[in-house]
């Protein structure tokens, strides 16, 4: 009988991303499995999941709040209305394995296979692990790592690290395909400005504060992934300033990431798992803005790759215009850093993470 696994994730992209890379090294390893992603109901219609090509089911999901509120209760009822939810699907579709990659839409699928007594294997995809993986590490067959560090807080489980799983998108695109896409000048210095899958608004406004002296440089180029909710804002502000194609580019997202980031000769971004995993794969150097909440989990993936040696770190908090300006024009004055930090990067990156995840996944 061909192995029959339930994929869960989703929620955010970095929880999504993870499950669709080991999603696609499964089918590549074996045309007769069988595949089902269940991601929370508010991923419907999302793009990604369509284009992916998994069949998917989706489940009532919401996050936990970090401190006691009036949340919690909502929060609660729908973790229950999601595990009674993921009990239904798993015994129609009887999976031989779940693979989970965190966060609260991970939390009900997880704990209902617990219930059912289906073999576990769950992703960590931050260097300090966040509530729901630390939970579902407990009685997990195995767990895989993005970062070694983690391993540190899950004394009692076995773990492996193997890297962050990134989806082919990226790591088959290329430099040429991205700059042309993007209509960016072949032999500029381009930089790819972005707060994520939400866009972040402490980004977006020290990105405008420090255009006039990044623009003030002929051969720089800029790319700047706004997020849906700040866009308009930011495309006015940032016309109003004389910022144009083809010197900056502002976009509310991109489906093809991989191009962007293939196009860029320096990432600016957050430090979330997936974001440092698919720019170090492809060996990228990152000055990275950790988001200051939830935790802190970003500032300890900064500090990862920033003591590595492939990214510099700036503090939201420390965050604004000439800061940004000065670390971006730095590294593009300092051709010999820069080749450094870009070798850092990509020997800290793990290519191959999601074939050995899907791999590891497979023989349990």
């Amino acid at each position: 009988m061909s192995a029959r696994i339930v994929l869960a994730g989703g929620g955010t992209a970095g929880h999504l991303f993870p499950a669709l890379a080991v999603g696609e090294q499964l089918r590549e390893l074996d045309d007769d499995i069988e595949i089902l992603l269940i991601v929370a109901q508010s991923d419907h219609g999302n793009s990604v999941i369509e284009h992916s090509g998994l069949p998917s089911a989706f489940i009532a999901a919401r996050p936990f709040p970090y401190r006691l509120s009036w949340r919690l209760l909502p929060s609660s009822l729908a973790l229950l209305g999601g595990v009674a939810q993921a009990i239904r699907l798993l015994r129609r579709f009887r999976p031989t394995v779940i693979f989970g990659t965190g966060g609260y839409v991970s939390a009900p699928i997880m704990s209902a296979g617990r219930l059912l007594r289906v073999p576990r294997v769950v992703h960590i995809g931050d260097a300090y692990p966040d509530r729901t993986g630390r939970l579902a590490s407990r009685g997990a067959k195995l767990v895989t790592l993005a970062f070694a560090a983690a391993a540190e807080y899950l004394p009692a489980a076995e773990t492996i690290h193997t890297g962050a799983p990134v989806r082919q998108q990226i790591l088959t695109a290329s430099r040429e395909e991205g700059r042309k896409l993007l209509g960016l000048a072949p032999d500029r210095f381009t930089v790819l400005v972005t707060g994520g899958s939400q866009g972040a608004h402490s980004i977006n406004q020290a990105l405008l504060a420090a255009l006039p002296a990044l623009l003030a440089e002929a051969e720089i180029q800029i790319v700047h992934l706004a997020g849906e909710r700040d866009y308009d804002a930011v495309k006015v502000a940032a016309h109003r300033l004389g910022a144009q194609p083809p010197m900056y580019r502002c976009l509310a997202f991109m489906e093809r990431m991989g191009e962007a980031m293939a196009a860029a000769d320096l990432i600016v971004s957050r430090a979330g798992s997936s974001s440092i995993g698919e720019a170090t794969a492809l060996g990228k150097p990152l000055i990275l803005i950790p988001y200051p909440h939830a935790a802190g989990h970003q500032s300890y993936n900064a500090a990862e790759i920033a003591g590595a040696g492939g990214a510099v770190v700036i503090a939201d908090a420390e965050l604004c215009g000439p800061a940004l300006a000065e670390r971006i024009l730095a590294l593009y004055g300092d051709h010999e850093e820069r080749t450094a930090m870009a070798q850092a990067s990509a020997a800290w990156g793990r290519p191959g993470a999601a074939r050995e995840i899907a791999q590891l996944v497979m023989a349990v």
